[in-house]
């Protein structure tokens, strides 16, 4: 049972990558589902019964998690220990000075409901994404030709990061325009 929670990669036989073949990887998702589906075990003792329970939850999750473009990076980050606290992790005064103004920008329109302005904010606010998603697509070039992989990693933890941070503001914003 250890080779197969070893690690999401290893249990799909993929290297590890950002951007994985996902049909590939959605046939041998349901290969191994398949081969370790709990109903092919019921006559087996209860602590094989057990056993195959956690690797079928375990191709699940991993499944899950690499075919999920977030919660693969996620997990590249995790494997590299490269998130620790990712809460407290310093991101560039410049981009939490400008956080702060399209913060302050979306609470200034829960007092003025202004159609306009809140076009602005979300406009604002794509340009950052999509510049961090140029930049982190860079980066992921990077490592998977092999190529300075550890600052590849390192800048993007930062635009995992940054990117959390956006998802909150976008959810902060999405809440006020339904408001």
């Amino acid at each position: 049972m250890s080779i197969f929670l070893k690690d999401y990669f290893t249990l799909f036989d993929i290297k590890v990558t950002f951007r994985p073949d996902l049909d590939a990887l959605k046939m041998k998702f349901y290969k191994l589902s398949r081969e370790f589906h709990p109903d092919h075990f019921t006559l087996e003792s209860d602590e094989k019964q057990e056993e195959v329970m956690q690797i079928y939850g375990f191709i699940n999750t991993a499944y899950k998690v690499l075919s999920d473009d977030n919660a693969r990076m996620k997990y590249i980050l995790e494997l590299n220990h490269l998130l620790k606290g990712t809460e407290n992790e310093a991101l560039p005064q410049s981009f939490l000075m400008t956080m702060m103004d399209i913060n302050e920008s979306i609470f200034d329109l829960h007092s003025a409901n202004d159609a306009a302005a809140l076009h602005k904010v979300t406009l604002d606010l794509e340009k950052i994404e999509n510049e961090l998603k140029k930049e982190a697509d860079t980066w992921i070039d990077e490592f998977e030709n092999q190529r300075d992989t550890n600052l590849a990693l390192e800048n993007l933890k930062y635009y995992y990061l940054k990117s959390k941070y956006l998802l909150r503001i976008r959810e902060n914003l999405s809440t006020f325009a339904h408001s």
